[in-house]
């Protein structure tokens, strides 16, 4: 089974549990796309809900193996019977995703970060935001909230969620992500060539070195490295 294959069937099974079995009145956004109008990266959530309890945006990894994280490091380990793949960190990616989401939420309110691993095998994640498909339930029936949101309030919130979203196909959003590493990868070369060289790229002028900081002489052109 491809990579996307298992992901959709991953989602499925949890998006299953959002639709069918919280007793509480909810709405639920699933693959909610969202773009940010600054760095035009597109964010795309496999599952916003909305609760009385809050607004839960959800990641959901269908990985085989043991799944262990590095705190100092931004990978994490899958272990499949002694193979060890470093694989990118899903709550780093979660979080911003839910930095996203809470641009269109009132200030009171707080968007709350979930990785879940329908395979059940994430005991070894050290963050209560990580949790196995199982215990899915019980998080959100459980979760210590300060303001129980009203049926007015998740309706509101879900207008405004929807109405922000966007039509990007996932193609599209992988595309996206793709064009945007290769911006900063050649970003981040132009910087190296400018400080060895000591020749700013925008206007040819000389590049000053303060502290952490550089800056062109001519057009002030500033940067850190």
């Amino acid at each position: 089974m491809s990579k996307i294959s298992r992901g959709a069937k991953g989602e499925k099974k949890v998006k299953d549990i959002l639709h069918n079995k919280i007793k509480e009145y909810h709405k639920i956004l699933n693959d909610l796309t969202l773009v940010n109008n600054k760095s035009e990266m597109t964010h795309q959530i496999d599952h916003v809900l909305i609760h009385p309890h809050g607004v839960f945006v959800i990641e959901t990894k269908n990985y085989y193996g043991k799944i262990i994280s590095d705190t100092h490091d931004s990978f994490w380990l899958k272990d499949i019977k002694g193979k060890v793949e470093r694989i990118g960190d899903p709550l780093k990616q979660n979080k911003s995703h839910t930095r996203m989401v809470k641009k269109y939420l009132p200030k009171e309110i707080e968007a709350i970060p979930l990785v879940v691993f329908v395979k059940n095998n994430a005991p070894y994640i050290p963050d209560e935001n990580v949790i196995n498909y199982k215990d899915l339930l019980l998080f959100i029936s459980s979760y210590p909230y300060q303001k129980e949101l009203s049926k007015e309030e998740i309706d509101s919130i879900y207008k405004s969620l929807k109405s922000n979203s966007s039509k990007v196909s996932k193609k599209e959003h992988l595309e996206n992500i793709g064009y945007l590493k290769q911006i900063r990868y050649e970003n981040q070369l132009e910087i190296s060539e400018a400080i060895e060289s000591r020749i700013c790229p925008r206007c040819g002028g000389h590049i000053i070195n303060k502290g952490n900081m550089y800056h062109c002489d001519k057009c002030d052109f500033k940067f850190s490295f």
